[in-house]
């Protein structure tokens, strides 16, 4: 996983670029992070450190998955204790794997009808729930 150690701390003038721009994670609303690095410009310290650069599930391309987290919302799997991935030594790597045997999915209003990407509309789902839930709801359907 990426140390924090290695992050540097912003200049002024990148602190002044910045000044008053607050986190696009919805609900957020936190002044956006004083450290350099992917994110700058756009997250808060935590969900800074909650990307994927850093070991966690985030993407800027994908706000909701912000949201995701290990353990499956529907049945408890946690995918970072799968057997499976125990013989995985790099912790990074681990965490590449775990990372797409959770989904996020946006479980009260779908995305196609409007839902956003807030904490309160995505949990997580390890994939087969995610499949069953797609399937039987039909959420595949417009």
């Amino acid at each position: 996983m990426k140390e924090m150690v290695w992050d540097k701390p912003k200049t002024q003038a990148m602190i002044n670029r910045d000044m008053g721009k607050v986190c696009k994670i919805d609900g957020c609303g936190q002044p956006v992070t004083h450290m350099q690095g992917k994110g700058q410009s756009s997250l808060c310290r935590d969900h800074q450190l909650m990307q994927r650069e850093y070991g966690g599930m985030g993407r800027l391309d994908r706000p909701h998955t912000f949201h995701r987290s290990w353990e499956c919302s529907e049945c408890g799997y946690n995918a970072l204790e799968d057997a499976r991935l125990q013989d995985i030594t790099d912790e990074m790597t681990k965490r590449r794997v775990a990372r797409t045997l959770m989904h996020g999915d946006h479980n009260k209003t779908r995305k196609a009808d409007g839902g956003d990407d807030s904490a309160s509309n995505v949990i997580s789902l390890c994939f087969v729930c995610h499949a069953k839930k797609t399937i039987l709801n039909e959420d595949y359907l417009n």
